[in-house]
């Protein structure tokens, strides 16, 4: 009678084990193919000794103050869902 309650057992443990395998193997593919694409890399091409005093997001666009490079200060316009160059407002 021990056997049988130690064969139970294992079919038990093995059942729980292939259906916690198969659950977890179905979430990793649907967290795959459901995640968000990757941020696209954006080069805002300053001269050098620019900085970035500040920065704010309206409208799903991102506004970024750049200051110095022996340039007047700037406003770069960068819409991060899309791959276009930014777009610079100079400021007097």
């Amino acid at each position: 009678m021990d056997k049988l309650k130690l064969i139970k057992l294992i079919v038990f443990i093995l059942t729980f084990l292939l259906v916690f395998g198969i659950l977890s193997a179905a979430g990793i593919i649907y967290r795959q193919v459901s995640r968000t694409p990757a941020a696209k890399d954006i080069s805002l091409a300053q001269p050098a000794g620019s900085y970035i005093d500040g920065y704010t997001v309206n409208d799903g666009k991102l506004y970024i103050l750049i200051k110095g490079g022996r340039a007047l200060e700037r406003i770069a316009v960068v819409n991060p869902s899309s791959a276009e160059k930014p777009v610079f407002i100079t400021l007097d």
